[in-house]
């Protein structure tokens, strides 16, 4: 490990421990410093390819669990906002996710194809983020293999990845790369209903939100800081916001500083979104991972 990773690592740290990300959040230090070491950079992007997933997860964080109808992302329209994206930024760590992304193998080839073919210098490494409860097709396989930038991601969940180990062993004997996160438990997020709470309470939680850092969300074309906002706002829990999301699809590719500046402004906001009154993210409160539900639920 270098000694600048360890120095990251260690203040990390102390500002976990010491619960300072709400200040750094309001004073702007982490965006100031992010901008000045990445410049036209967006340190994690996550692409919704679908929200079809093959487990029924109650506590989902990306919300599957209320999908009555979940439908399969239009391939086209994500490629071609990946493409206008693109554009004006580099990608550090882009997560290609569902759902199961590879419930919708054939969309799953195409933009890995894209991204090979089109982006290859754009983005510095590519996740695919899975449940290990199924096996890609040869085609699928194939533009796995070809991109050299791809690794697979399990997310262990036990006996209910039933794949996984077919699936890891086959790419080991590929020389594909691949990660295994064995987490303990997940965070509670709670349900969708509406907290009554101080607004300088909800406003302390956005600030604190490790998600907002860590997951900026392209899903059907537009670009949200938070994955949860994105599907409450297509499950019609919340309404759409043009302040709290920036339209890809209706930029212009070759205005790479009108791009810039919008997603820059979604990123740098102080203010909290409307779907930090329905969250109630707290990592202190820990929650067996992946309890299945026996339907969607209807509790929004």
């Amino acid at each position: 490990m270098s000694k600048s990773h360890t120095l990251q690592s260690l203040i990390a740290d102390i500002i976990r421990v010491f619960h300072l990300w709400p200040f750094i959040a309001q004073t702007g230090i982490y965006n100031f410093f992010r901008h000045k070491k990445h410049p036209e950079t967006l340190l994690y992007l996550d692409v919704v390819i679908t929200e079809c997933c093959t487990l029924k997860c109650r506590d989902c964080s990306n919300l599957m669990q209320y999908y009555h109808h979940p439908e399969n992302l239009n391939v086209d329209e994500t490629i071609s906002s990946l493409r206008i994206l693109l554009k004006s930024f580099k990608v550090n760590r882009l997560n290609l996710l569902g759902g199961e992304p590879f419930v919708c193998q054939e969309n799953l080839a195409q933009i890995l194809v894209f991204l090979n073919q089109e982006a290859n210098d754009r983005v510095n490494e590519i996740c695919i983020i899975t449940n290990g409860t199924l096996i890609p097709s040869d085609k699928c396989f194939a533009a796995i293999k070809k991109n050299k930038k791809v690794t697979v991601v399990f997310s262990n969940y036990g006996e209910l990845s039933s794949k996984q180990s077919e699936f890891s062993v086959l790419l080991k004997s590929n020389g594909i790369k691949y990660e295994i996160m064995e987490e303990d438990y997940w965070w509670d997020c709670g349900n969708l209903k509406p907290r009554d709470e101080r607004e300088s309470i909800i406003q302390h939680r956005y600030d604190a939100c490790y998600t907002r850092r860590h997951c900026t969300t392209l899903f059907r074309g537009k670009l949200y800081v938070c994955p949860r906002q994105a599907h409450a706002v297509r499950l019609r829990v919340i309404p759409e916001n043009d302040m709290e999301m920036v339209d890809i699809l209706k930029m212009d590719q070759d205005d790479a500083v009108s791009i810039q500046t919008a997603v820059y402004r979604l990123l740098d906001r102080k203010e909290r979104i409307a779907m930090c009154r329905l969250c109630g993210c707290n990592p202190d409160n820990k929650i067996p991972r992946a309890v299945q539900a026996e339907r969607p639920i209807d509790d929004v």
